[in-house]
């Protein structure tokens, strides 16, 4: 088994610009959007704060993406010192616009029908892919995001590893409010949503400025 490289034997990495962050981290953001809308069309959760909020208004007369932002600050303070000011911001600043970007895709992309595979497995994508984008440029997506990067931090474990544990719990609720079909499918679209981070997010293959 092949040892990953350290951190001096890797290839010498450049940090992003602002620019590059900014622009980054927007796609993400507009990723994430576009696979919370898909997914809410179809009834079905995911894991994450996002899944807690989608699972919520469909029990609450309250809308996911006010839902969103009112479960995540209180974990952003929790968590100002530990992760420092930059990255709380930077996750703050995103947290926010995707919670506008839900409402201005929801407005603007009309979806006559959508099958609940389909908005599983292409829902999922976007968000991970989403979330990926987000996360490349040390910014969090959410709460349990900023969990995850800090438990990363202080164990050692695989960030894509805790966030599928984490929402395999989240998701499982899915089955007792949602019934056993979109409980399934909801646990498709958290595991392919999770599947694209756990790939892909290989922070020994680059590194961000923090």
């Amino acid at each position: 088994m092949t040892e990953p490289l350290s951190e001096s034997a890797a290839s010498p990495t450049v940090p992003h610009s602002l620019v590059e962050d900014i622009f980054g981290i927007a796609n993400g953001c507009l990723l994430i959007g576009l696979g919370l809308d898909l997914l809410h069309e179809a009834r079905l959760i995911t894991g994450g704060v996002a899944g807690i909020a989608l699972l919520l208004s469909y029990v609450l007369p309250y809308p996911p993406g006010s839902l969103f932002t009112w479960i995540n600050l209180p974990i952003f303070a929790l968590f100002w010192r530990r992760l420092g000011t930059p990255y709380i911001l930077r996750t703050t600043i995103a947290t926010l616009s995707i919670m506008a970007l839900v409402d201005v895709v929801a407005a603007n992309l009309v979806i006559a029908r959508i099958t609940m595979p389909m908005a599983a497995i292409v829902g999922g994508t976007a968000l991970g892919i989403g979330i990926l984008a987000v996360t490349r440029h040390a910014t969090g997506v959410g709460g349990l995001a900023v969990i995850a990067r800090w438990l990363s931090q202080w164990k050692g474990w695989h960030f894509g590893a805790i966030c599928m544990a984490i929402d395999a719990v989240i998701v499982s609720s899915a089955f007792a409010v949602l019934g056993i079909e979109r409980g399934f499918w909801s646990l498709v679209a958290a595991l392919v949503m999770n599947g694209v981070v756990l790939v892909w997010h290989r922070p020994d293959r680059y590194r961000s400025e923090v």
